[in-house]
């Protein structure tokens, strides 16, 4: 069950870091500025709906941190190279792979998390 104290008290901070109004705030996510007035107030509680515009909006901030008692705002991005390649001599035998490609060629970049979760990067048109 959602602790409203602490989503509104993550809302005000997200909203303070980034220097938005609710107004402004309900514009970023896509939301009618009444509703985001009758959050604040307590007077309706977020849905899912909004929870994950704000989540999309602000993609440094973590469901964790918006919804529970956690500490860190942001995920963190695993080092996926300091695992696989830990020096300069395994990078070698790609060396010849590596800014090969133009900017124009790539089709999108894929980003995979330890969990199995990823993002997919598509290039800008």
């Amino acid at each position: 069950m959602l602790n409203i104290d602490i989503f509104l008290k993550r809302l005000e901070e997200l909203m303070q870091a980034n220097e938005l109004n609710a107004a402004a705030f309900a514009e970023r996510i896509g939301i009618q500025r009444s509703s985001m007035s009758h959050i604040l107030t307590k007077r309706n509680k977020p849905s899912l709906d909004i929870i994950l515009k704000i989540n999309e909006a602000f993609e440094e901030v973590s469901l964790d941190w918006l919804l529970l008692d956690k500490e860190t705002p942001y995920t963190p991005t695993p080092d996926v190279f300091s695992s696989t390649l830990e020096s300069k001599d395994k990078m070698e035998p790609y060396q010849d792979q590596i800014n090969t490609t133009k900017n124009e060629d790539v089709a999108q970049i894929i980003q995979v998390y330890q969990d199995g979760s990823f993002r997919v990067f598509l290039p800008k048109t």
